[in-house]
This record gives C-alpha cells, sequence and structure tokens, in this order.
C-alpha cells in the first residue's frame, strides 16, 4: 500500500528535441535514487501486442516502453514498485492536455508539472510548420531550451522571446544535451499558468512512415539514403543491423547519428515526414537504387 503520492512529471516536446537524452542523463545524475521512467514511443515497439515490462536498472531505477493507449495501464504498474518519482515520456506528436488527463487519473501520484523540451537548432522551423509544437509549449510548466550551445547567443534570446510569446508564464531554462538536473525540480511548477484550451484540432499532423528490413545493411549505404531524404524529414530514427552488430540510428536536422544499441527483430526506420506520404514512393525508389535488399514500408 503506498502511503504517500509520487510526484510525478510529464516530459513533452516536438521529436527530436532531446527528451529521452534528458531522461538517461537524470538516471545518470542520481545513481543513489530510485526513480521510475515510462517511455510512450509505440512506433519503436516490435509489437503493440507486448506485455509492459518494467525493467530494473543497475542504479535502483525502473523503466518501461509503452504505446499511448496502455499508459494508464503502465503507470499503475510503475507505481506499485513505489519509485521515489515518475517521469512519463510523451511522443514528440502527442498532445498534452489529453496525456495530462491519463495521468491526473492515477491516484497514487501526483502530476507535479510538464516539462518541454525545445530543439534549439530547429525550433524556428518547427514553429512555422507544426501547430503540435506551439500546443506543447502553451501546455507547459517549464520550458528547457536543448542543444543550446549549439546557437549563437542572440539566437538564444530570440527563441526566449518567441516561447514568451507563445506561453506568457512558464519557467524558462537552458542547457546542452539534455543535461538539466533534479535540483530544477525543487521549484513549484505548478505556480507556472499553462493554456486551459481543451483539446481542439491541431491541423494536419506529421505522417510517420517505417520501414522494416530482415537483412544485413552496410552503413555507409543506409548513411547515402538518409542524407537524401534530410529536407524533407523532421526525423529519421530506428535501429539497423550492421556489419559491426545493431546500431540506434537517430537523424536530427542534417546530423545523421549511429550508437550500438540492443539488438532487434529486424532493422527499423522511422521517417517523420513533412510532405506526408508523398514520401512513400522516394523512399522506395531510392532504397532499391542503393540498398537493393528486401523491405516493406507502412504508412
Amino acid at each position: 500500500m503506498l502511503e504517500s503520492l509520487i510526484p510525478l512529471y510529464c516530459l513533452a516536446g516536438f521529436v527530436g528535441s532531446g527528451k529521452t537524452t534528458a531522461l538517461l542523463s537524470i538516471l545518470r545524475q542520481n545513481p543513489d535514487r530510485s526513480l521510475g521512467v515510462i517511455f510512450t514511443e509505440p512506433v519503436l515497439l516490435h509489437s503493440d501486442d507486448e506485455p509492459i515490462e518494467i525493467e530494473a536498472l543497475d542504479n535502483g531505477s525502473m523503466q518501461c516502453s509503452c504505446g499511448e493507449d496502455k499508459l494508464a495501464d503502465a503507470l499503475e504498474q510503475m507505481t506499485q514498485k513505489a519509485p521515489e518519482m515518475i517521469f512519463v515520456e510523451v511522443s514528440g506528436l502527442s498532445d498534452p492536455a489529453h496525456i495530462c488527463k491519463i495521468l491526473e487519473s492515477n491516484p497514487h501520484c501526483a502530476l507535479q508539472g510538464i516539462i518541454c523540451l525545445i530543439d534549439a537548432d530547429n525550433f524556428m522551423e518547427q514553429i512555422q510548420d507544426v501547430e503540435m509544437v506551439k500546443r506543447q509549449l502553451a501546455h507547459c510548466h517549464m520550458a528547457v531550451i536543448n542543444k543550446a550551445d549549439l546557437v549563437a547567443p542572440e539566437l538564444l534570446g530570440m527563441l526566449k522571446a518567441q516561447i514568451r510569446r507563445i506561453n506568457p508564464d512558464c519557467e524558462i531554462v537552458s542547457c546542452s544535451y539534455g543535461g538539466f538536473s533534479l535540483e530544477l525540480l525543487e521549484r513549484d511548477l505548478l505556480a507556472h499558468h499553462t493554456s486551459s484550451e481543451e483539446a481542439e484540432d491541431v491541423g494536419r499532423l506529421p505522417d510517420s512512415i517505417v520501414l522494416n528490413c530482415p537483412e544485413k545493411l552496410e552503413r555507409d549505404k543506409i548513411a547515402a539514403f538518409l542524407t537524401r531524404f534530410i529536407p524533407e524529414t523532421y526525423r529519421i530514427k530506428g535501429f539497423c543491423l550492421f556489419e559491426n552488430g545493431w546500431n540506434q540510428v537517430d537523424v536530427v536536422g542534417a546530423r545523421i547519428h549511429f550508437s550500438p544499441c540492443q539488438a532487434h527483430s529486424s532493422s527499423r526506420l522511422i521517417f517523420i515526414s513533412k510532405i506526408g506520404h508523398a514520401l512513400s514512393e522516394p523512399l522506395k525508389e531510392s532504397w532499391n537504387e542503393l540498398i537493393g535488399l528486401p523491405m516493406q514500408l507502412h504508412d
């Protein structure tokens, strides 16, 4: 039986803003604390039918992944582990007002605020193209300008001014590599007012196109393939089996990053498209030209 409510934080932000990096940074900075982390990125899951599994980390913290449709169940299971606090990272295309209704329905937790990460290097372009970016920012209690090291001080000032136009009252901090600390959360985030608007039509959200391939791939060829689609995507992510083993793939802006990761059943790349499903045919054509291996696309 839980004796007191568990502090709960919702981590929002558009694709590529660094939410996962921020959570991993928090875990690394607090090896002696028991923290719960829930990731909701359904396109990276093996199957929507897989059970929710909570993984115990070496430092006493816990993590699990689930689709948004299973968030309430995952949160209930996490509370039974009684961590000191819980962080929920929501998909970059999620409506925070909808997510908060799910989080607030759990009787064992007390929502302490919505933290919205901002990609300093791409934010000004994103707010022109995607209405959900503005909505996530309007509903947050704290805006964290991530990747601040990538922009000039003058642009950082412009970003803060733009954030203030969208959300006049939220706290604004900046960091690099998602490296903000738990000390920031000692502040009363709920003292900052957010938008009270109910969920509304925010226009067409970016389409996600998933590419699966069961074959071993060549890293240089995949890099060339991904480079072709940087202008038409907000982000590309996933995992691939290369000659040297499994690698996580992360493309934000013009930067392509590969890093070792756990094994998966097949290689998978997710394209967050700026041009909708019109990206599908160019993906097929370029894949056949550059890679030439069997693959499947799922819209």
